[in-house]
């Protein structure tokens, strides 16, 4: 089970209005300062190489100046799979994303679940 993945069955057209939506989510969240510069996925001209760079050049940094660091790697396996819908919902309204957006996204996540499908000789 550990090797199969969660697959969205999501039409094209969907996936492209998913995109907009993100888009237009990441945009207020930048403009309102709601998102660390430290972020990195989901944005433009960001992703997570750009992370990973900018974390060792700070770690070099430190190790070129002779002071000590210290490194804990974590896997956040699926994570964003995992992330409860009325936990993201509330984010949202804390987040200050409402009217018609906002109720696209609650409907779009309401009674949608996830499902691991067996694909057989493939």
């Amino acid at each position: 089970m550990e090797n199969y993945r969660l697959i969205s069955l999501t039409s094209q057209i969907s996936k492209l209005f998913e995109s907009i939506i993100r888009d237009t989510v990441v945009c207020h969240l930048e403009e309102n300062r709601l998102i660390l510069d430290s972020q990195h996925v989901f944005r433009k001209g960001r992703s997570c190489l750009s992370n990973l760079l900018t974390f060792l050049d700070k770690v070099s940094g430190y190790i070129d100046t002779n002071e000590s660091v210290d490194v804990v790697f974590l896997d956040f396996a699926k994570a964003f799979d995992k992330v409860p819908h009325q936990r993201l919902i509330q984010k949202l309204l804390s987040h200050k994303i409402s009217g018609k957006l906002f109720n696209w996204i609650t409907d779009w996540l309401l009674n949608r679940r996830q499902s691991l499908h067996k694909w057989n000789n493939v």
